[in-house]
């Protein structure tokens, strides 16, 4: 366990890389969900800068494959899609 605080205050849990199956700390990810209006666009800007930083094809890809995914669960879920909120005592800071 990391000794760092977790960056994202607004969920919590384990996270395992497929890879290795090794738990990523709470210090070293952050959550956002596909019902997040702003995601799209946030998805699609980082995939430029992953351009701009001469990432891999594979990185690429998985993005590409990432946005996709994002698109269609916000066209099958249109009734969960809202603007990004924090209600009063949500975050465990």
């Amino acid at each position: 366990m990391s000794a760092l605080p977790a960056l994202d205050s607004k969920v919590h849990g384990t996270l395992v890389r497929n890879k290795d199956g090794r738990e990523i700390p709470a210090d070293e990810f952050i959550v956002f969900r596909p019902h997040d209006n702003a995601v799209l666009a946030m998805l699609v800007f980082y995939r430029r800068c992953l351009t701009e930083t001469n990432a891999s094809q594979e990185q690429l890809h998985a993005v590409d494959r990432l946005i996709y995914r994002v698109e269609v669960w916000r066209k099958l879920n249109p009734e969960r899609c809202k603007v990004a909120d924090v209600e009063p005592g949500e975050l465990r800071e």
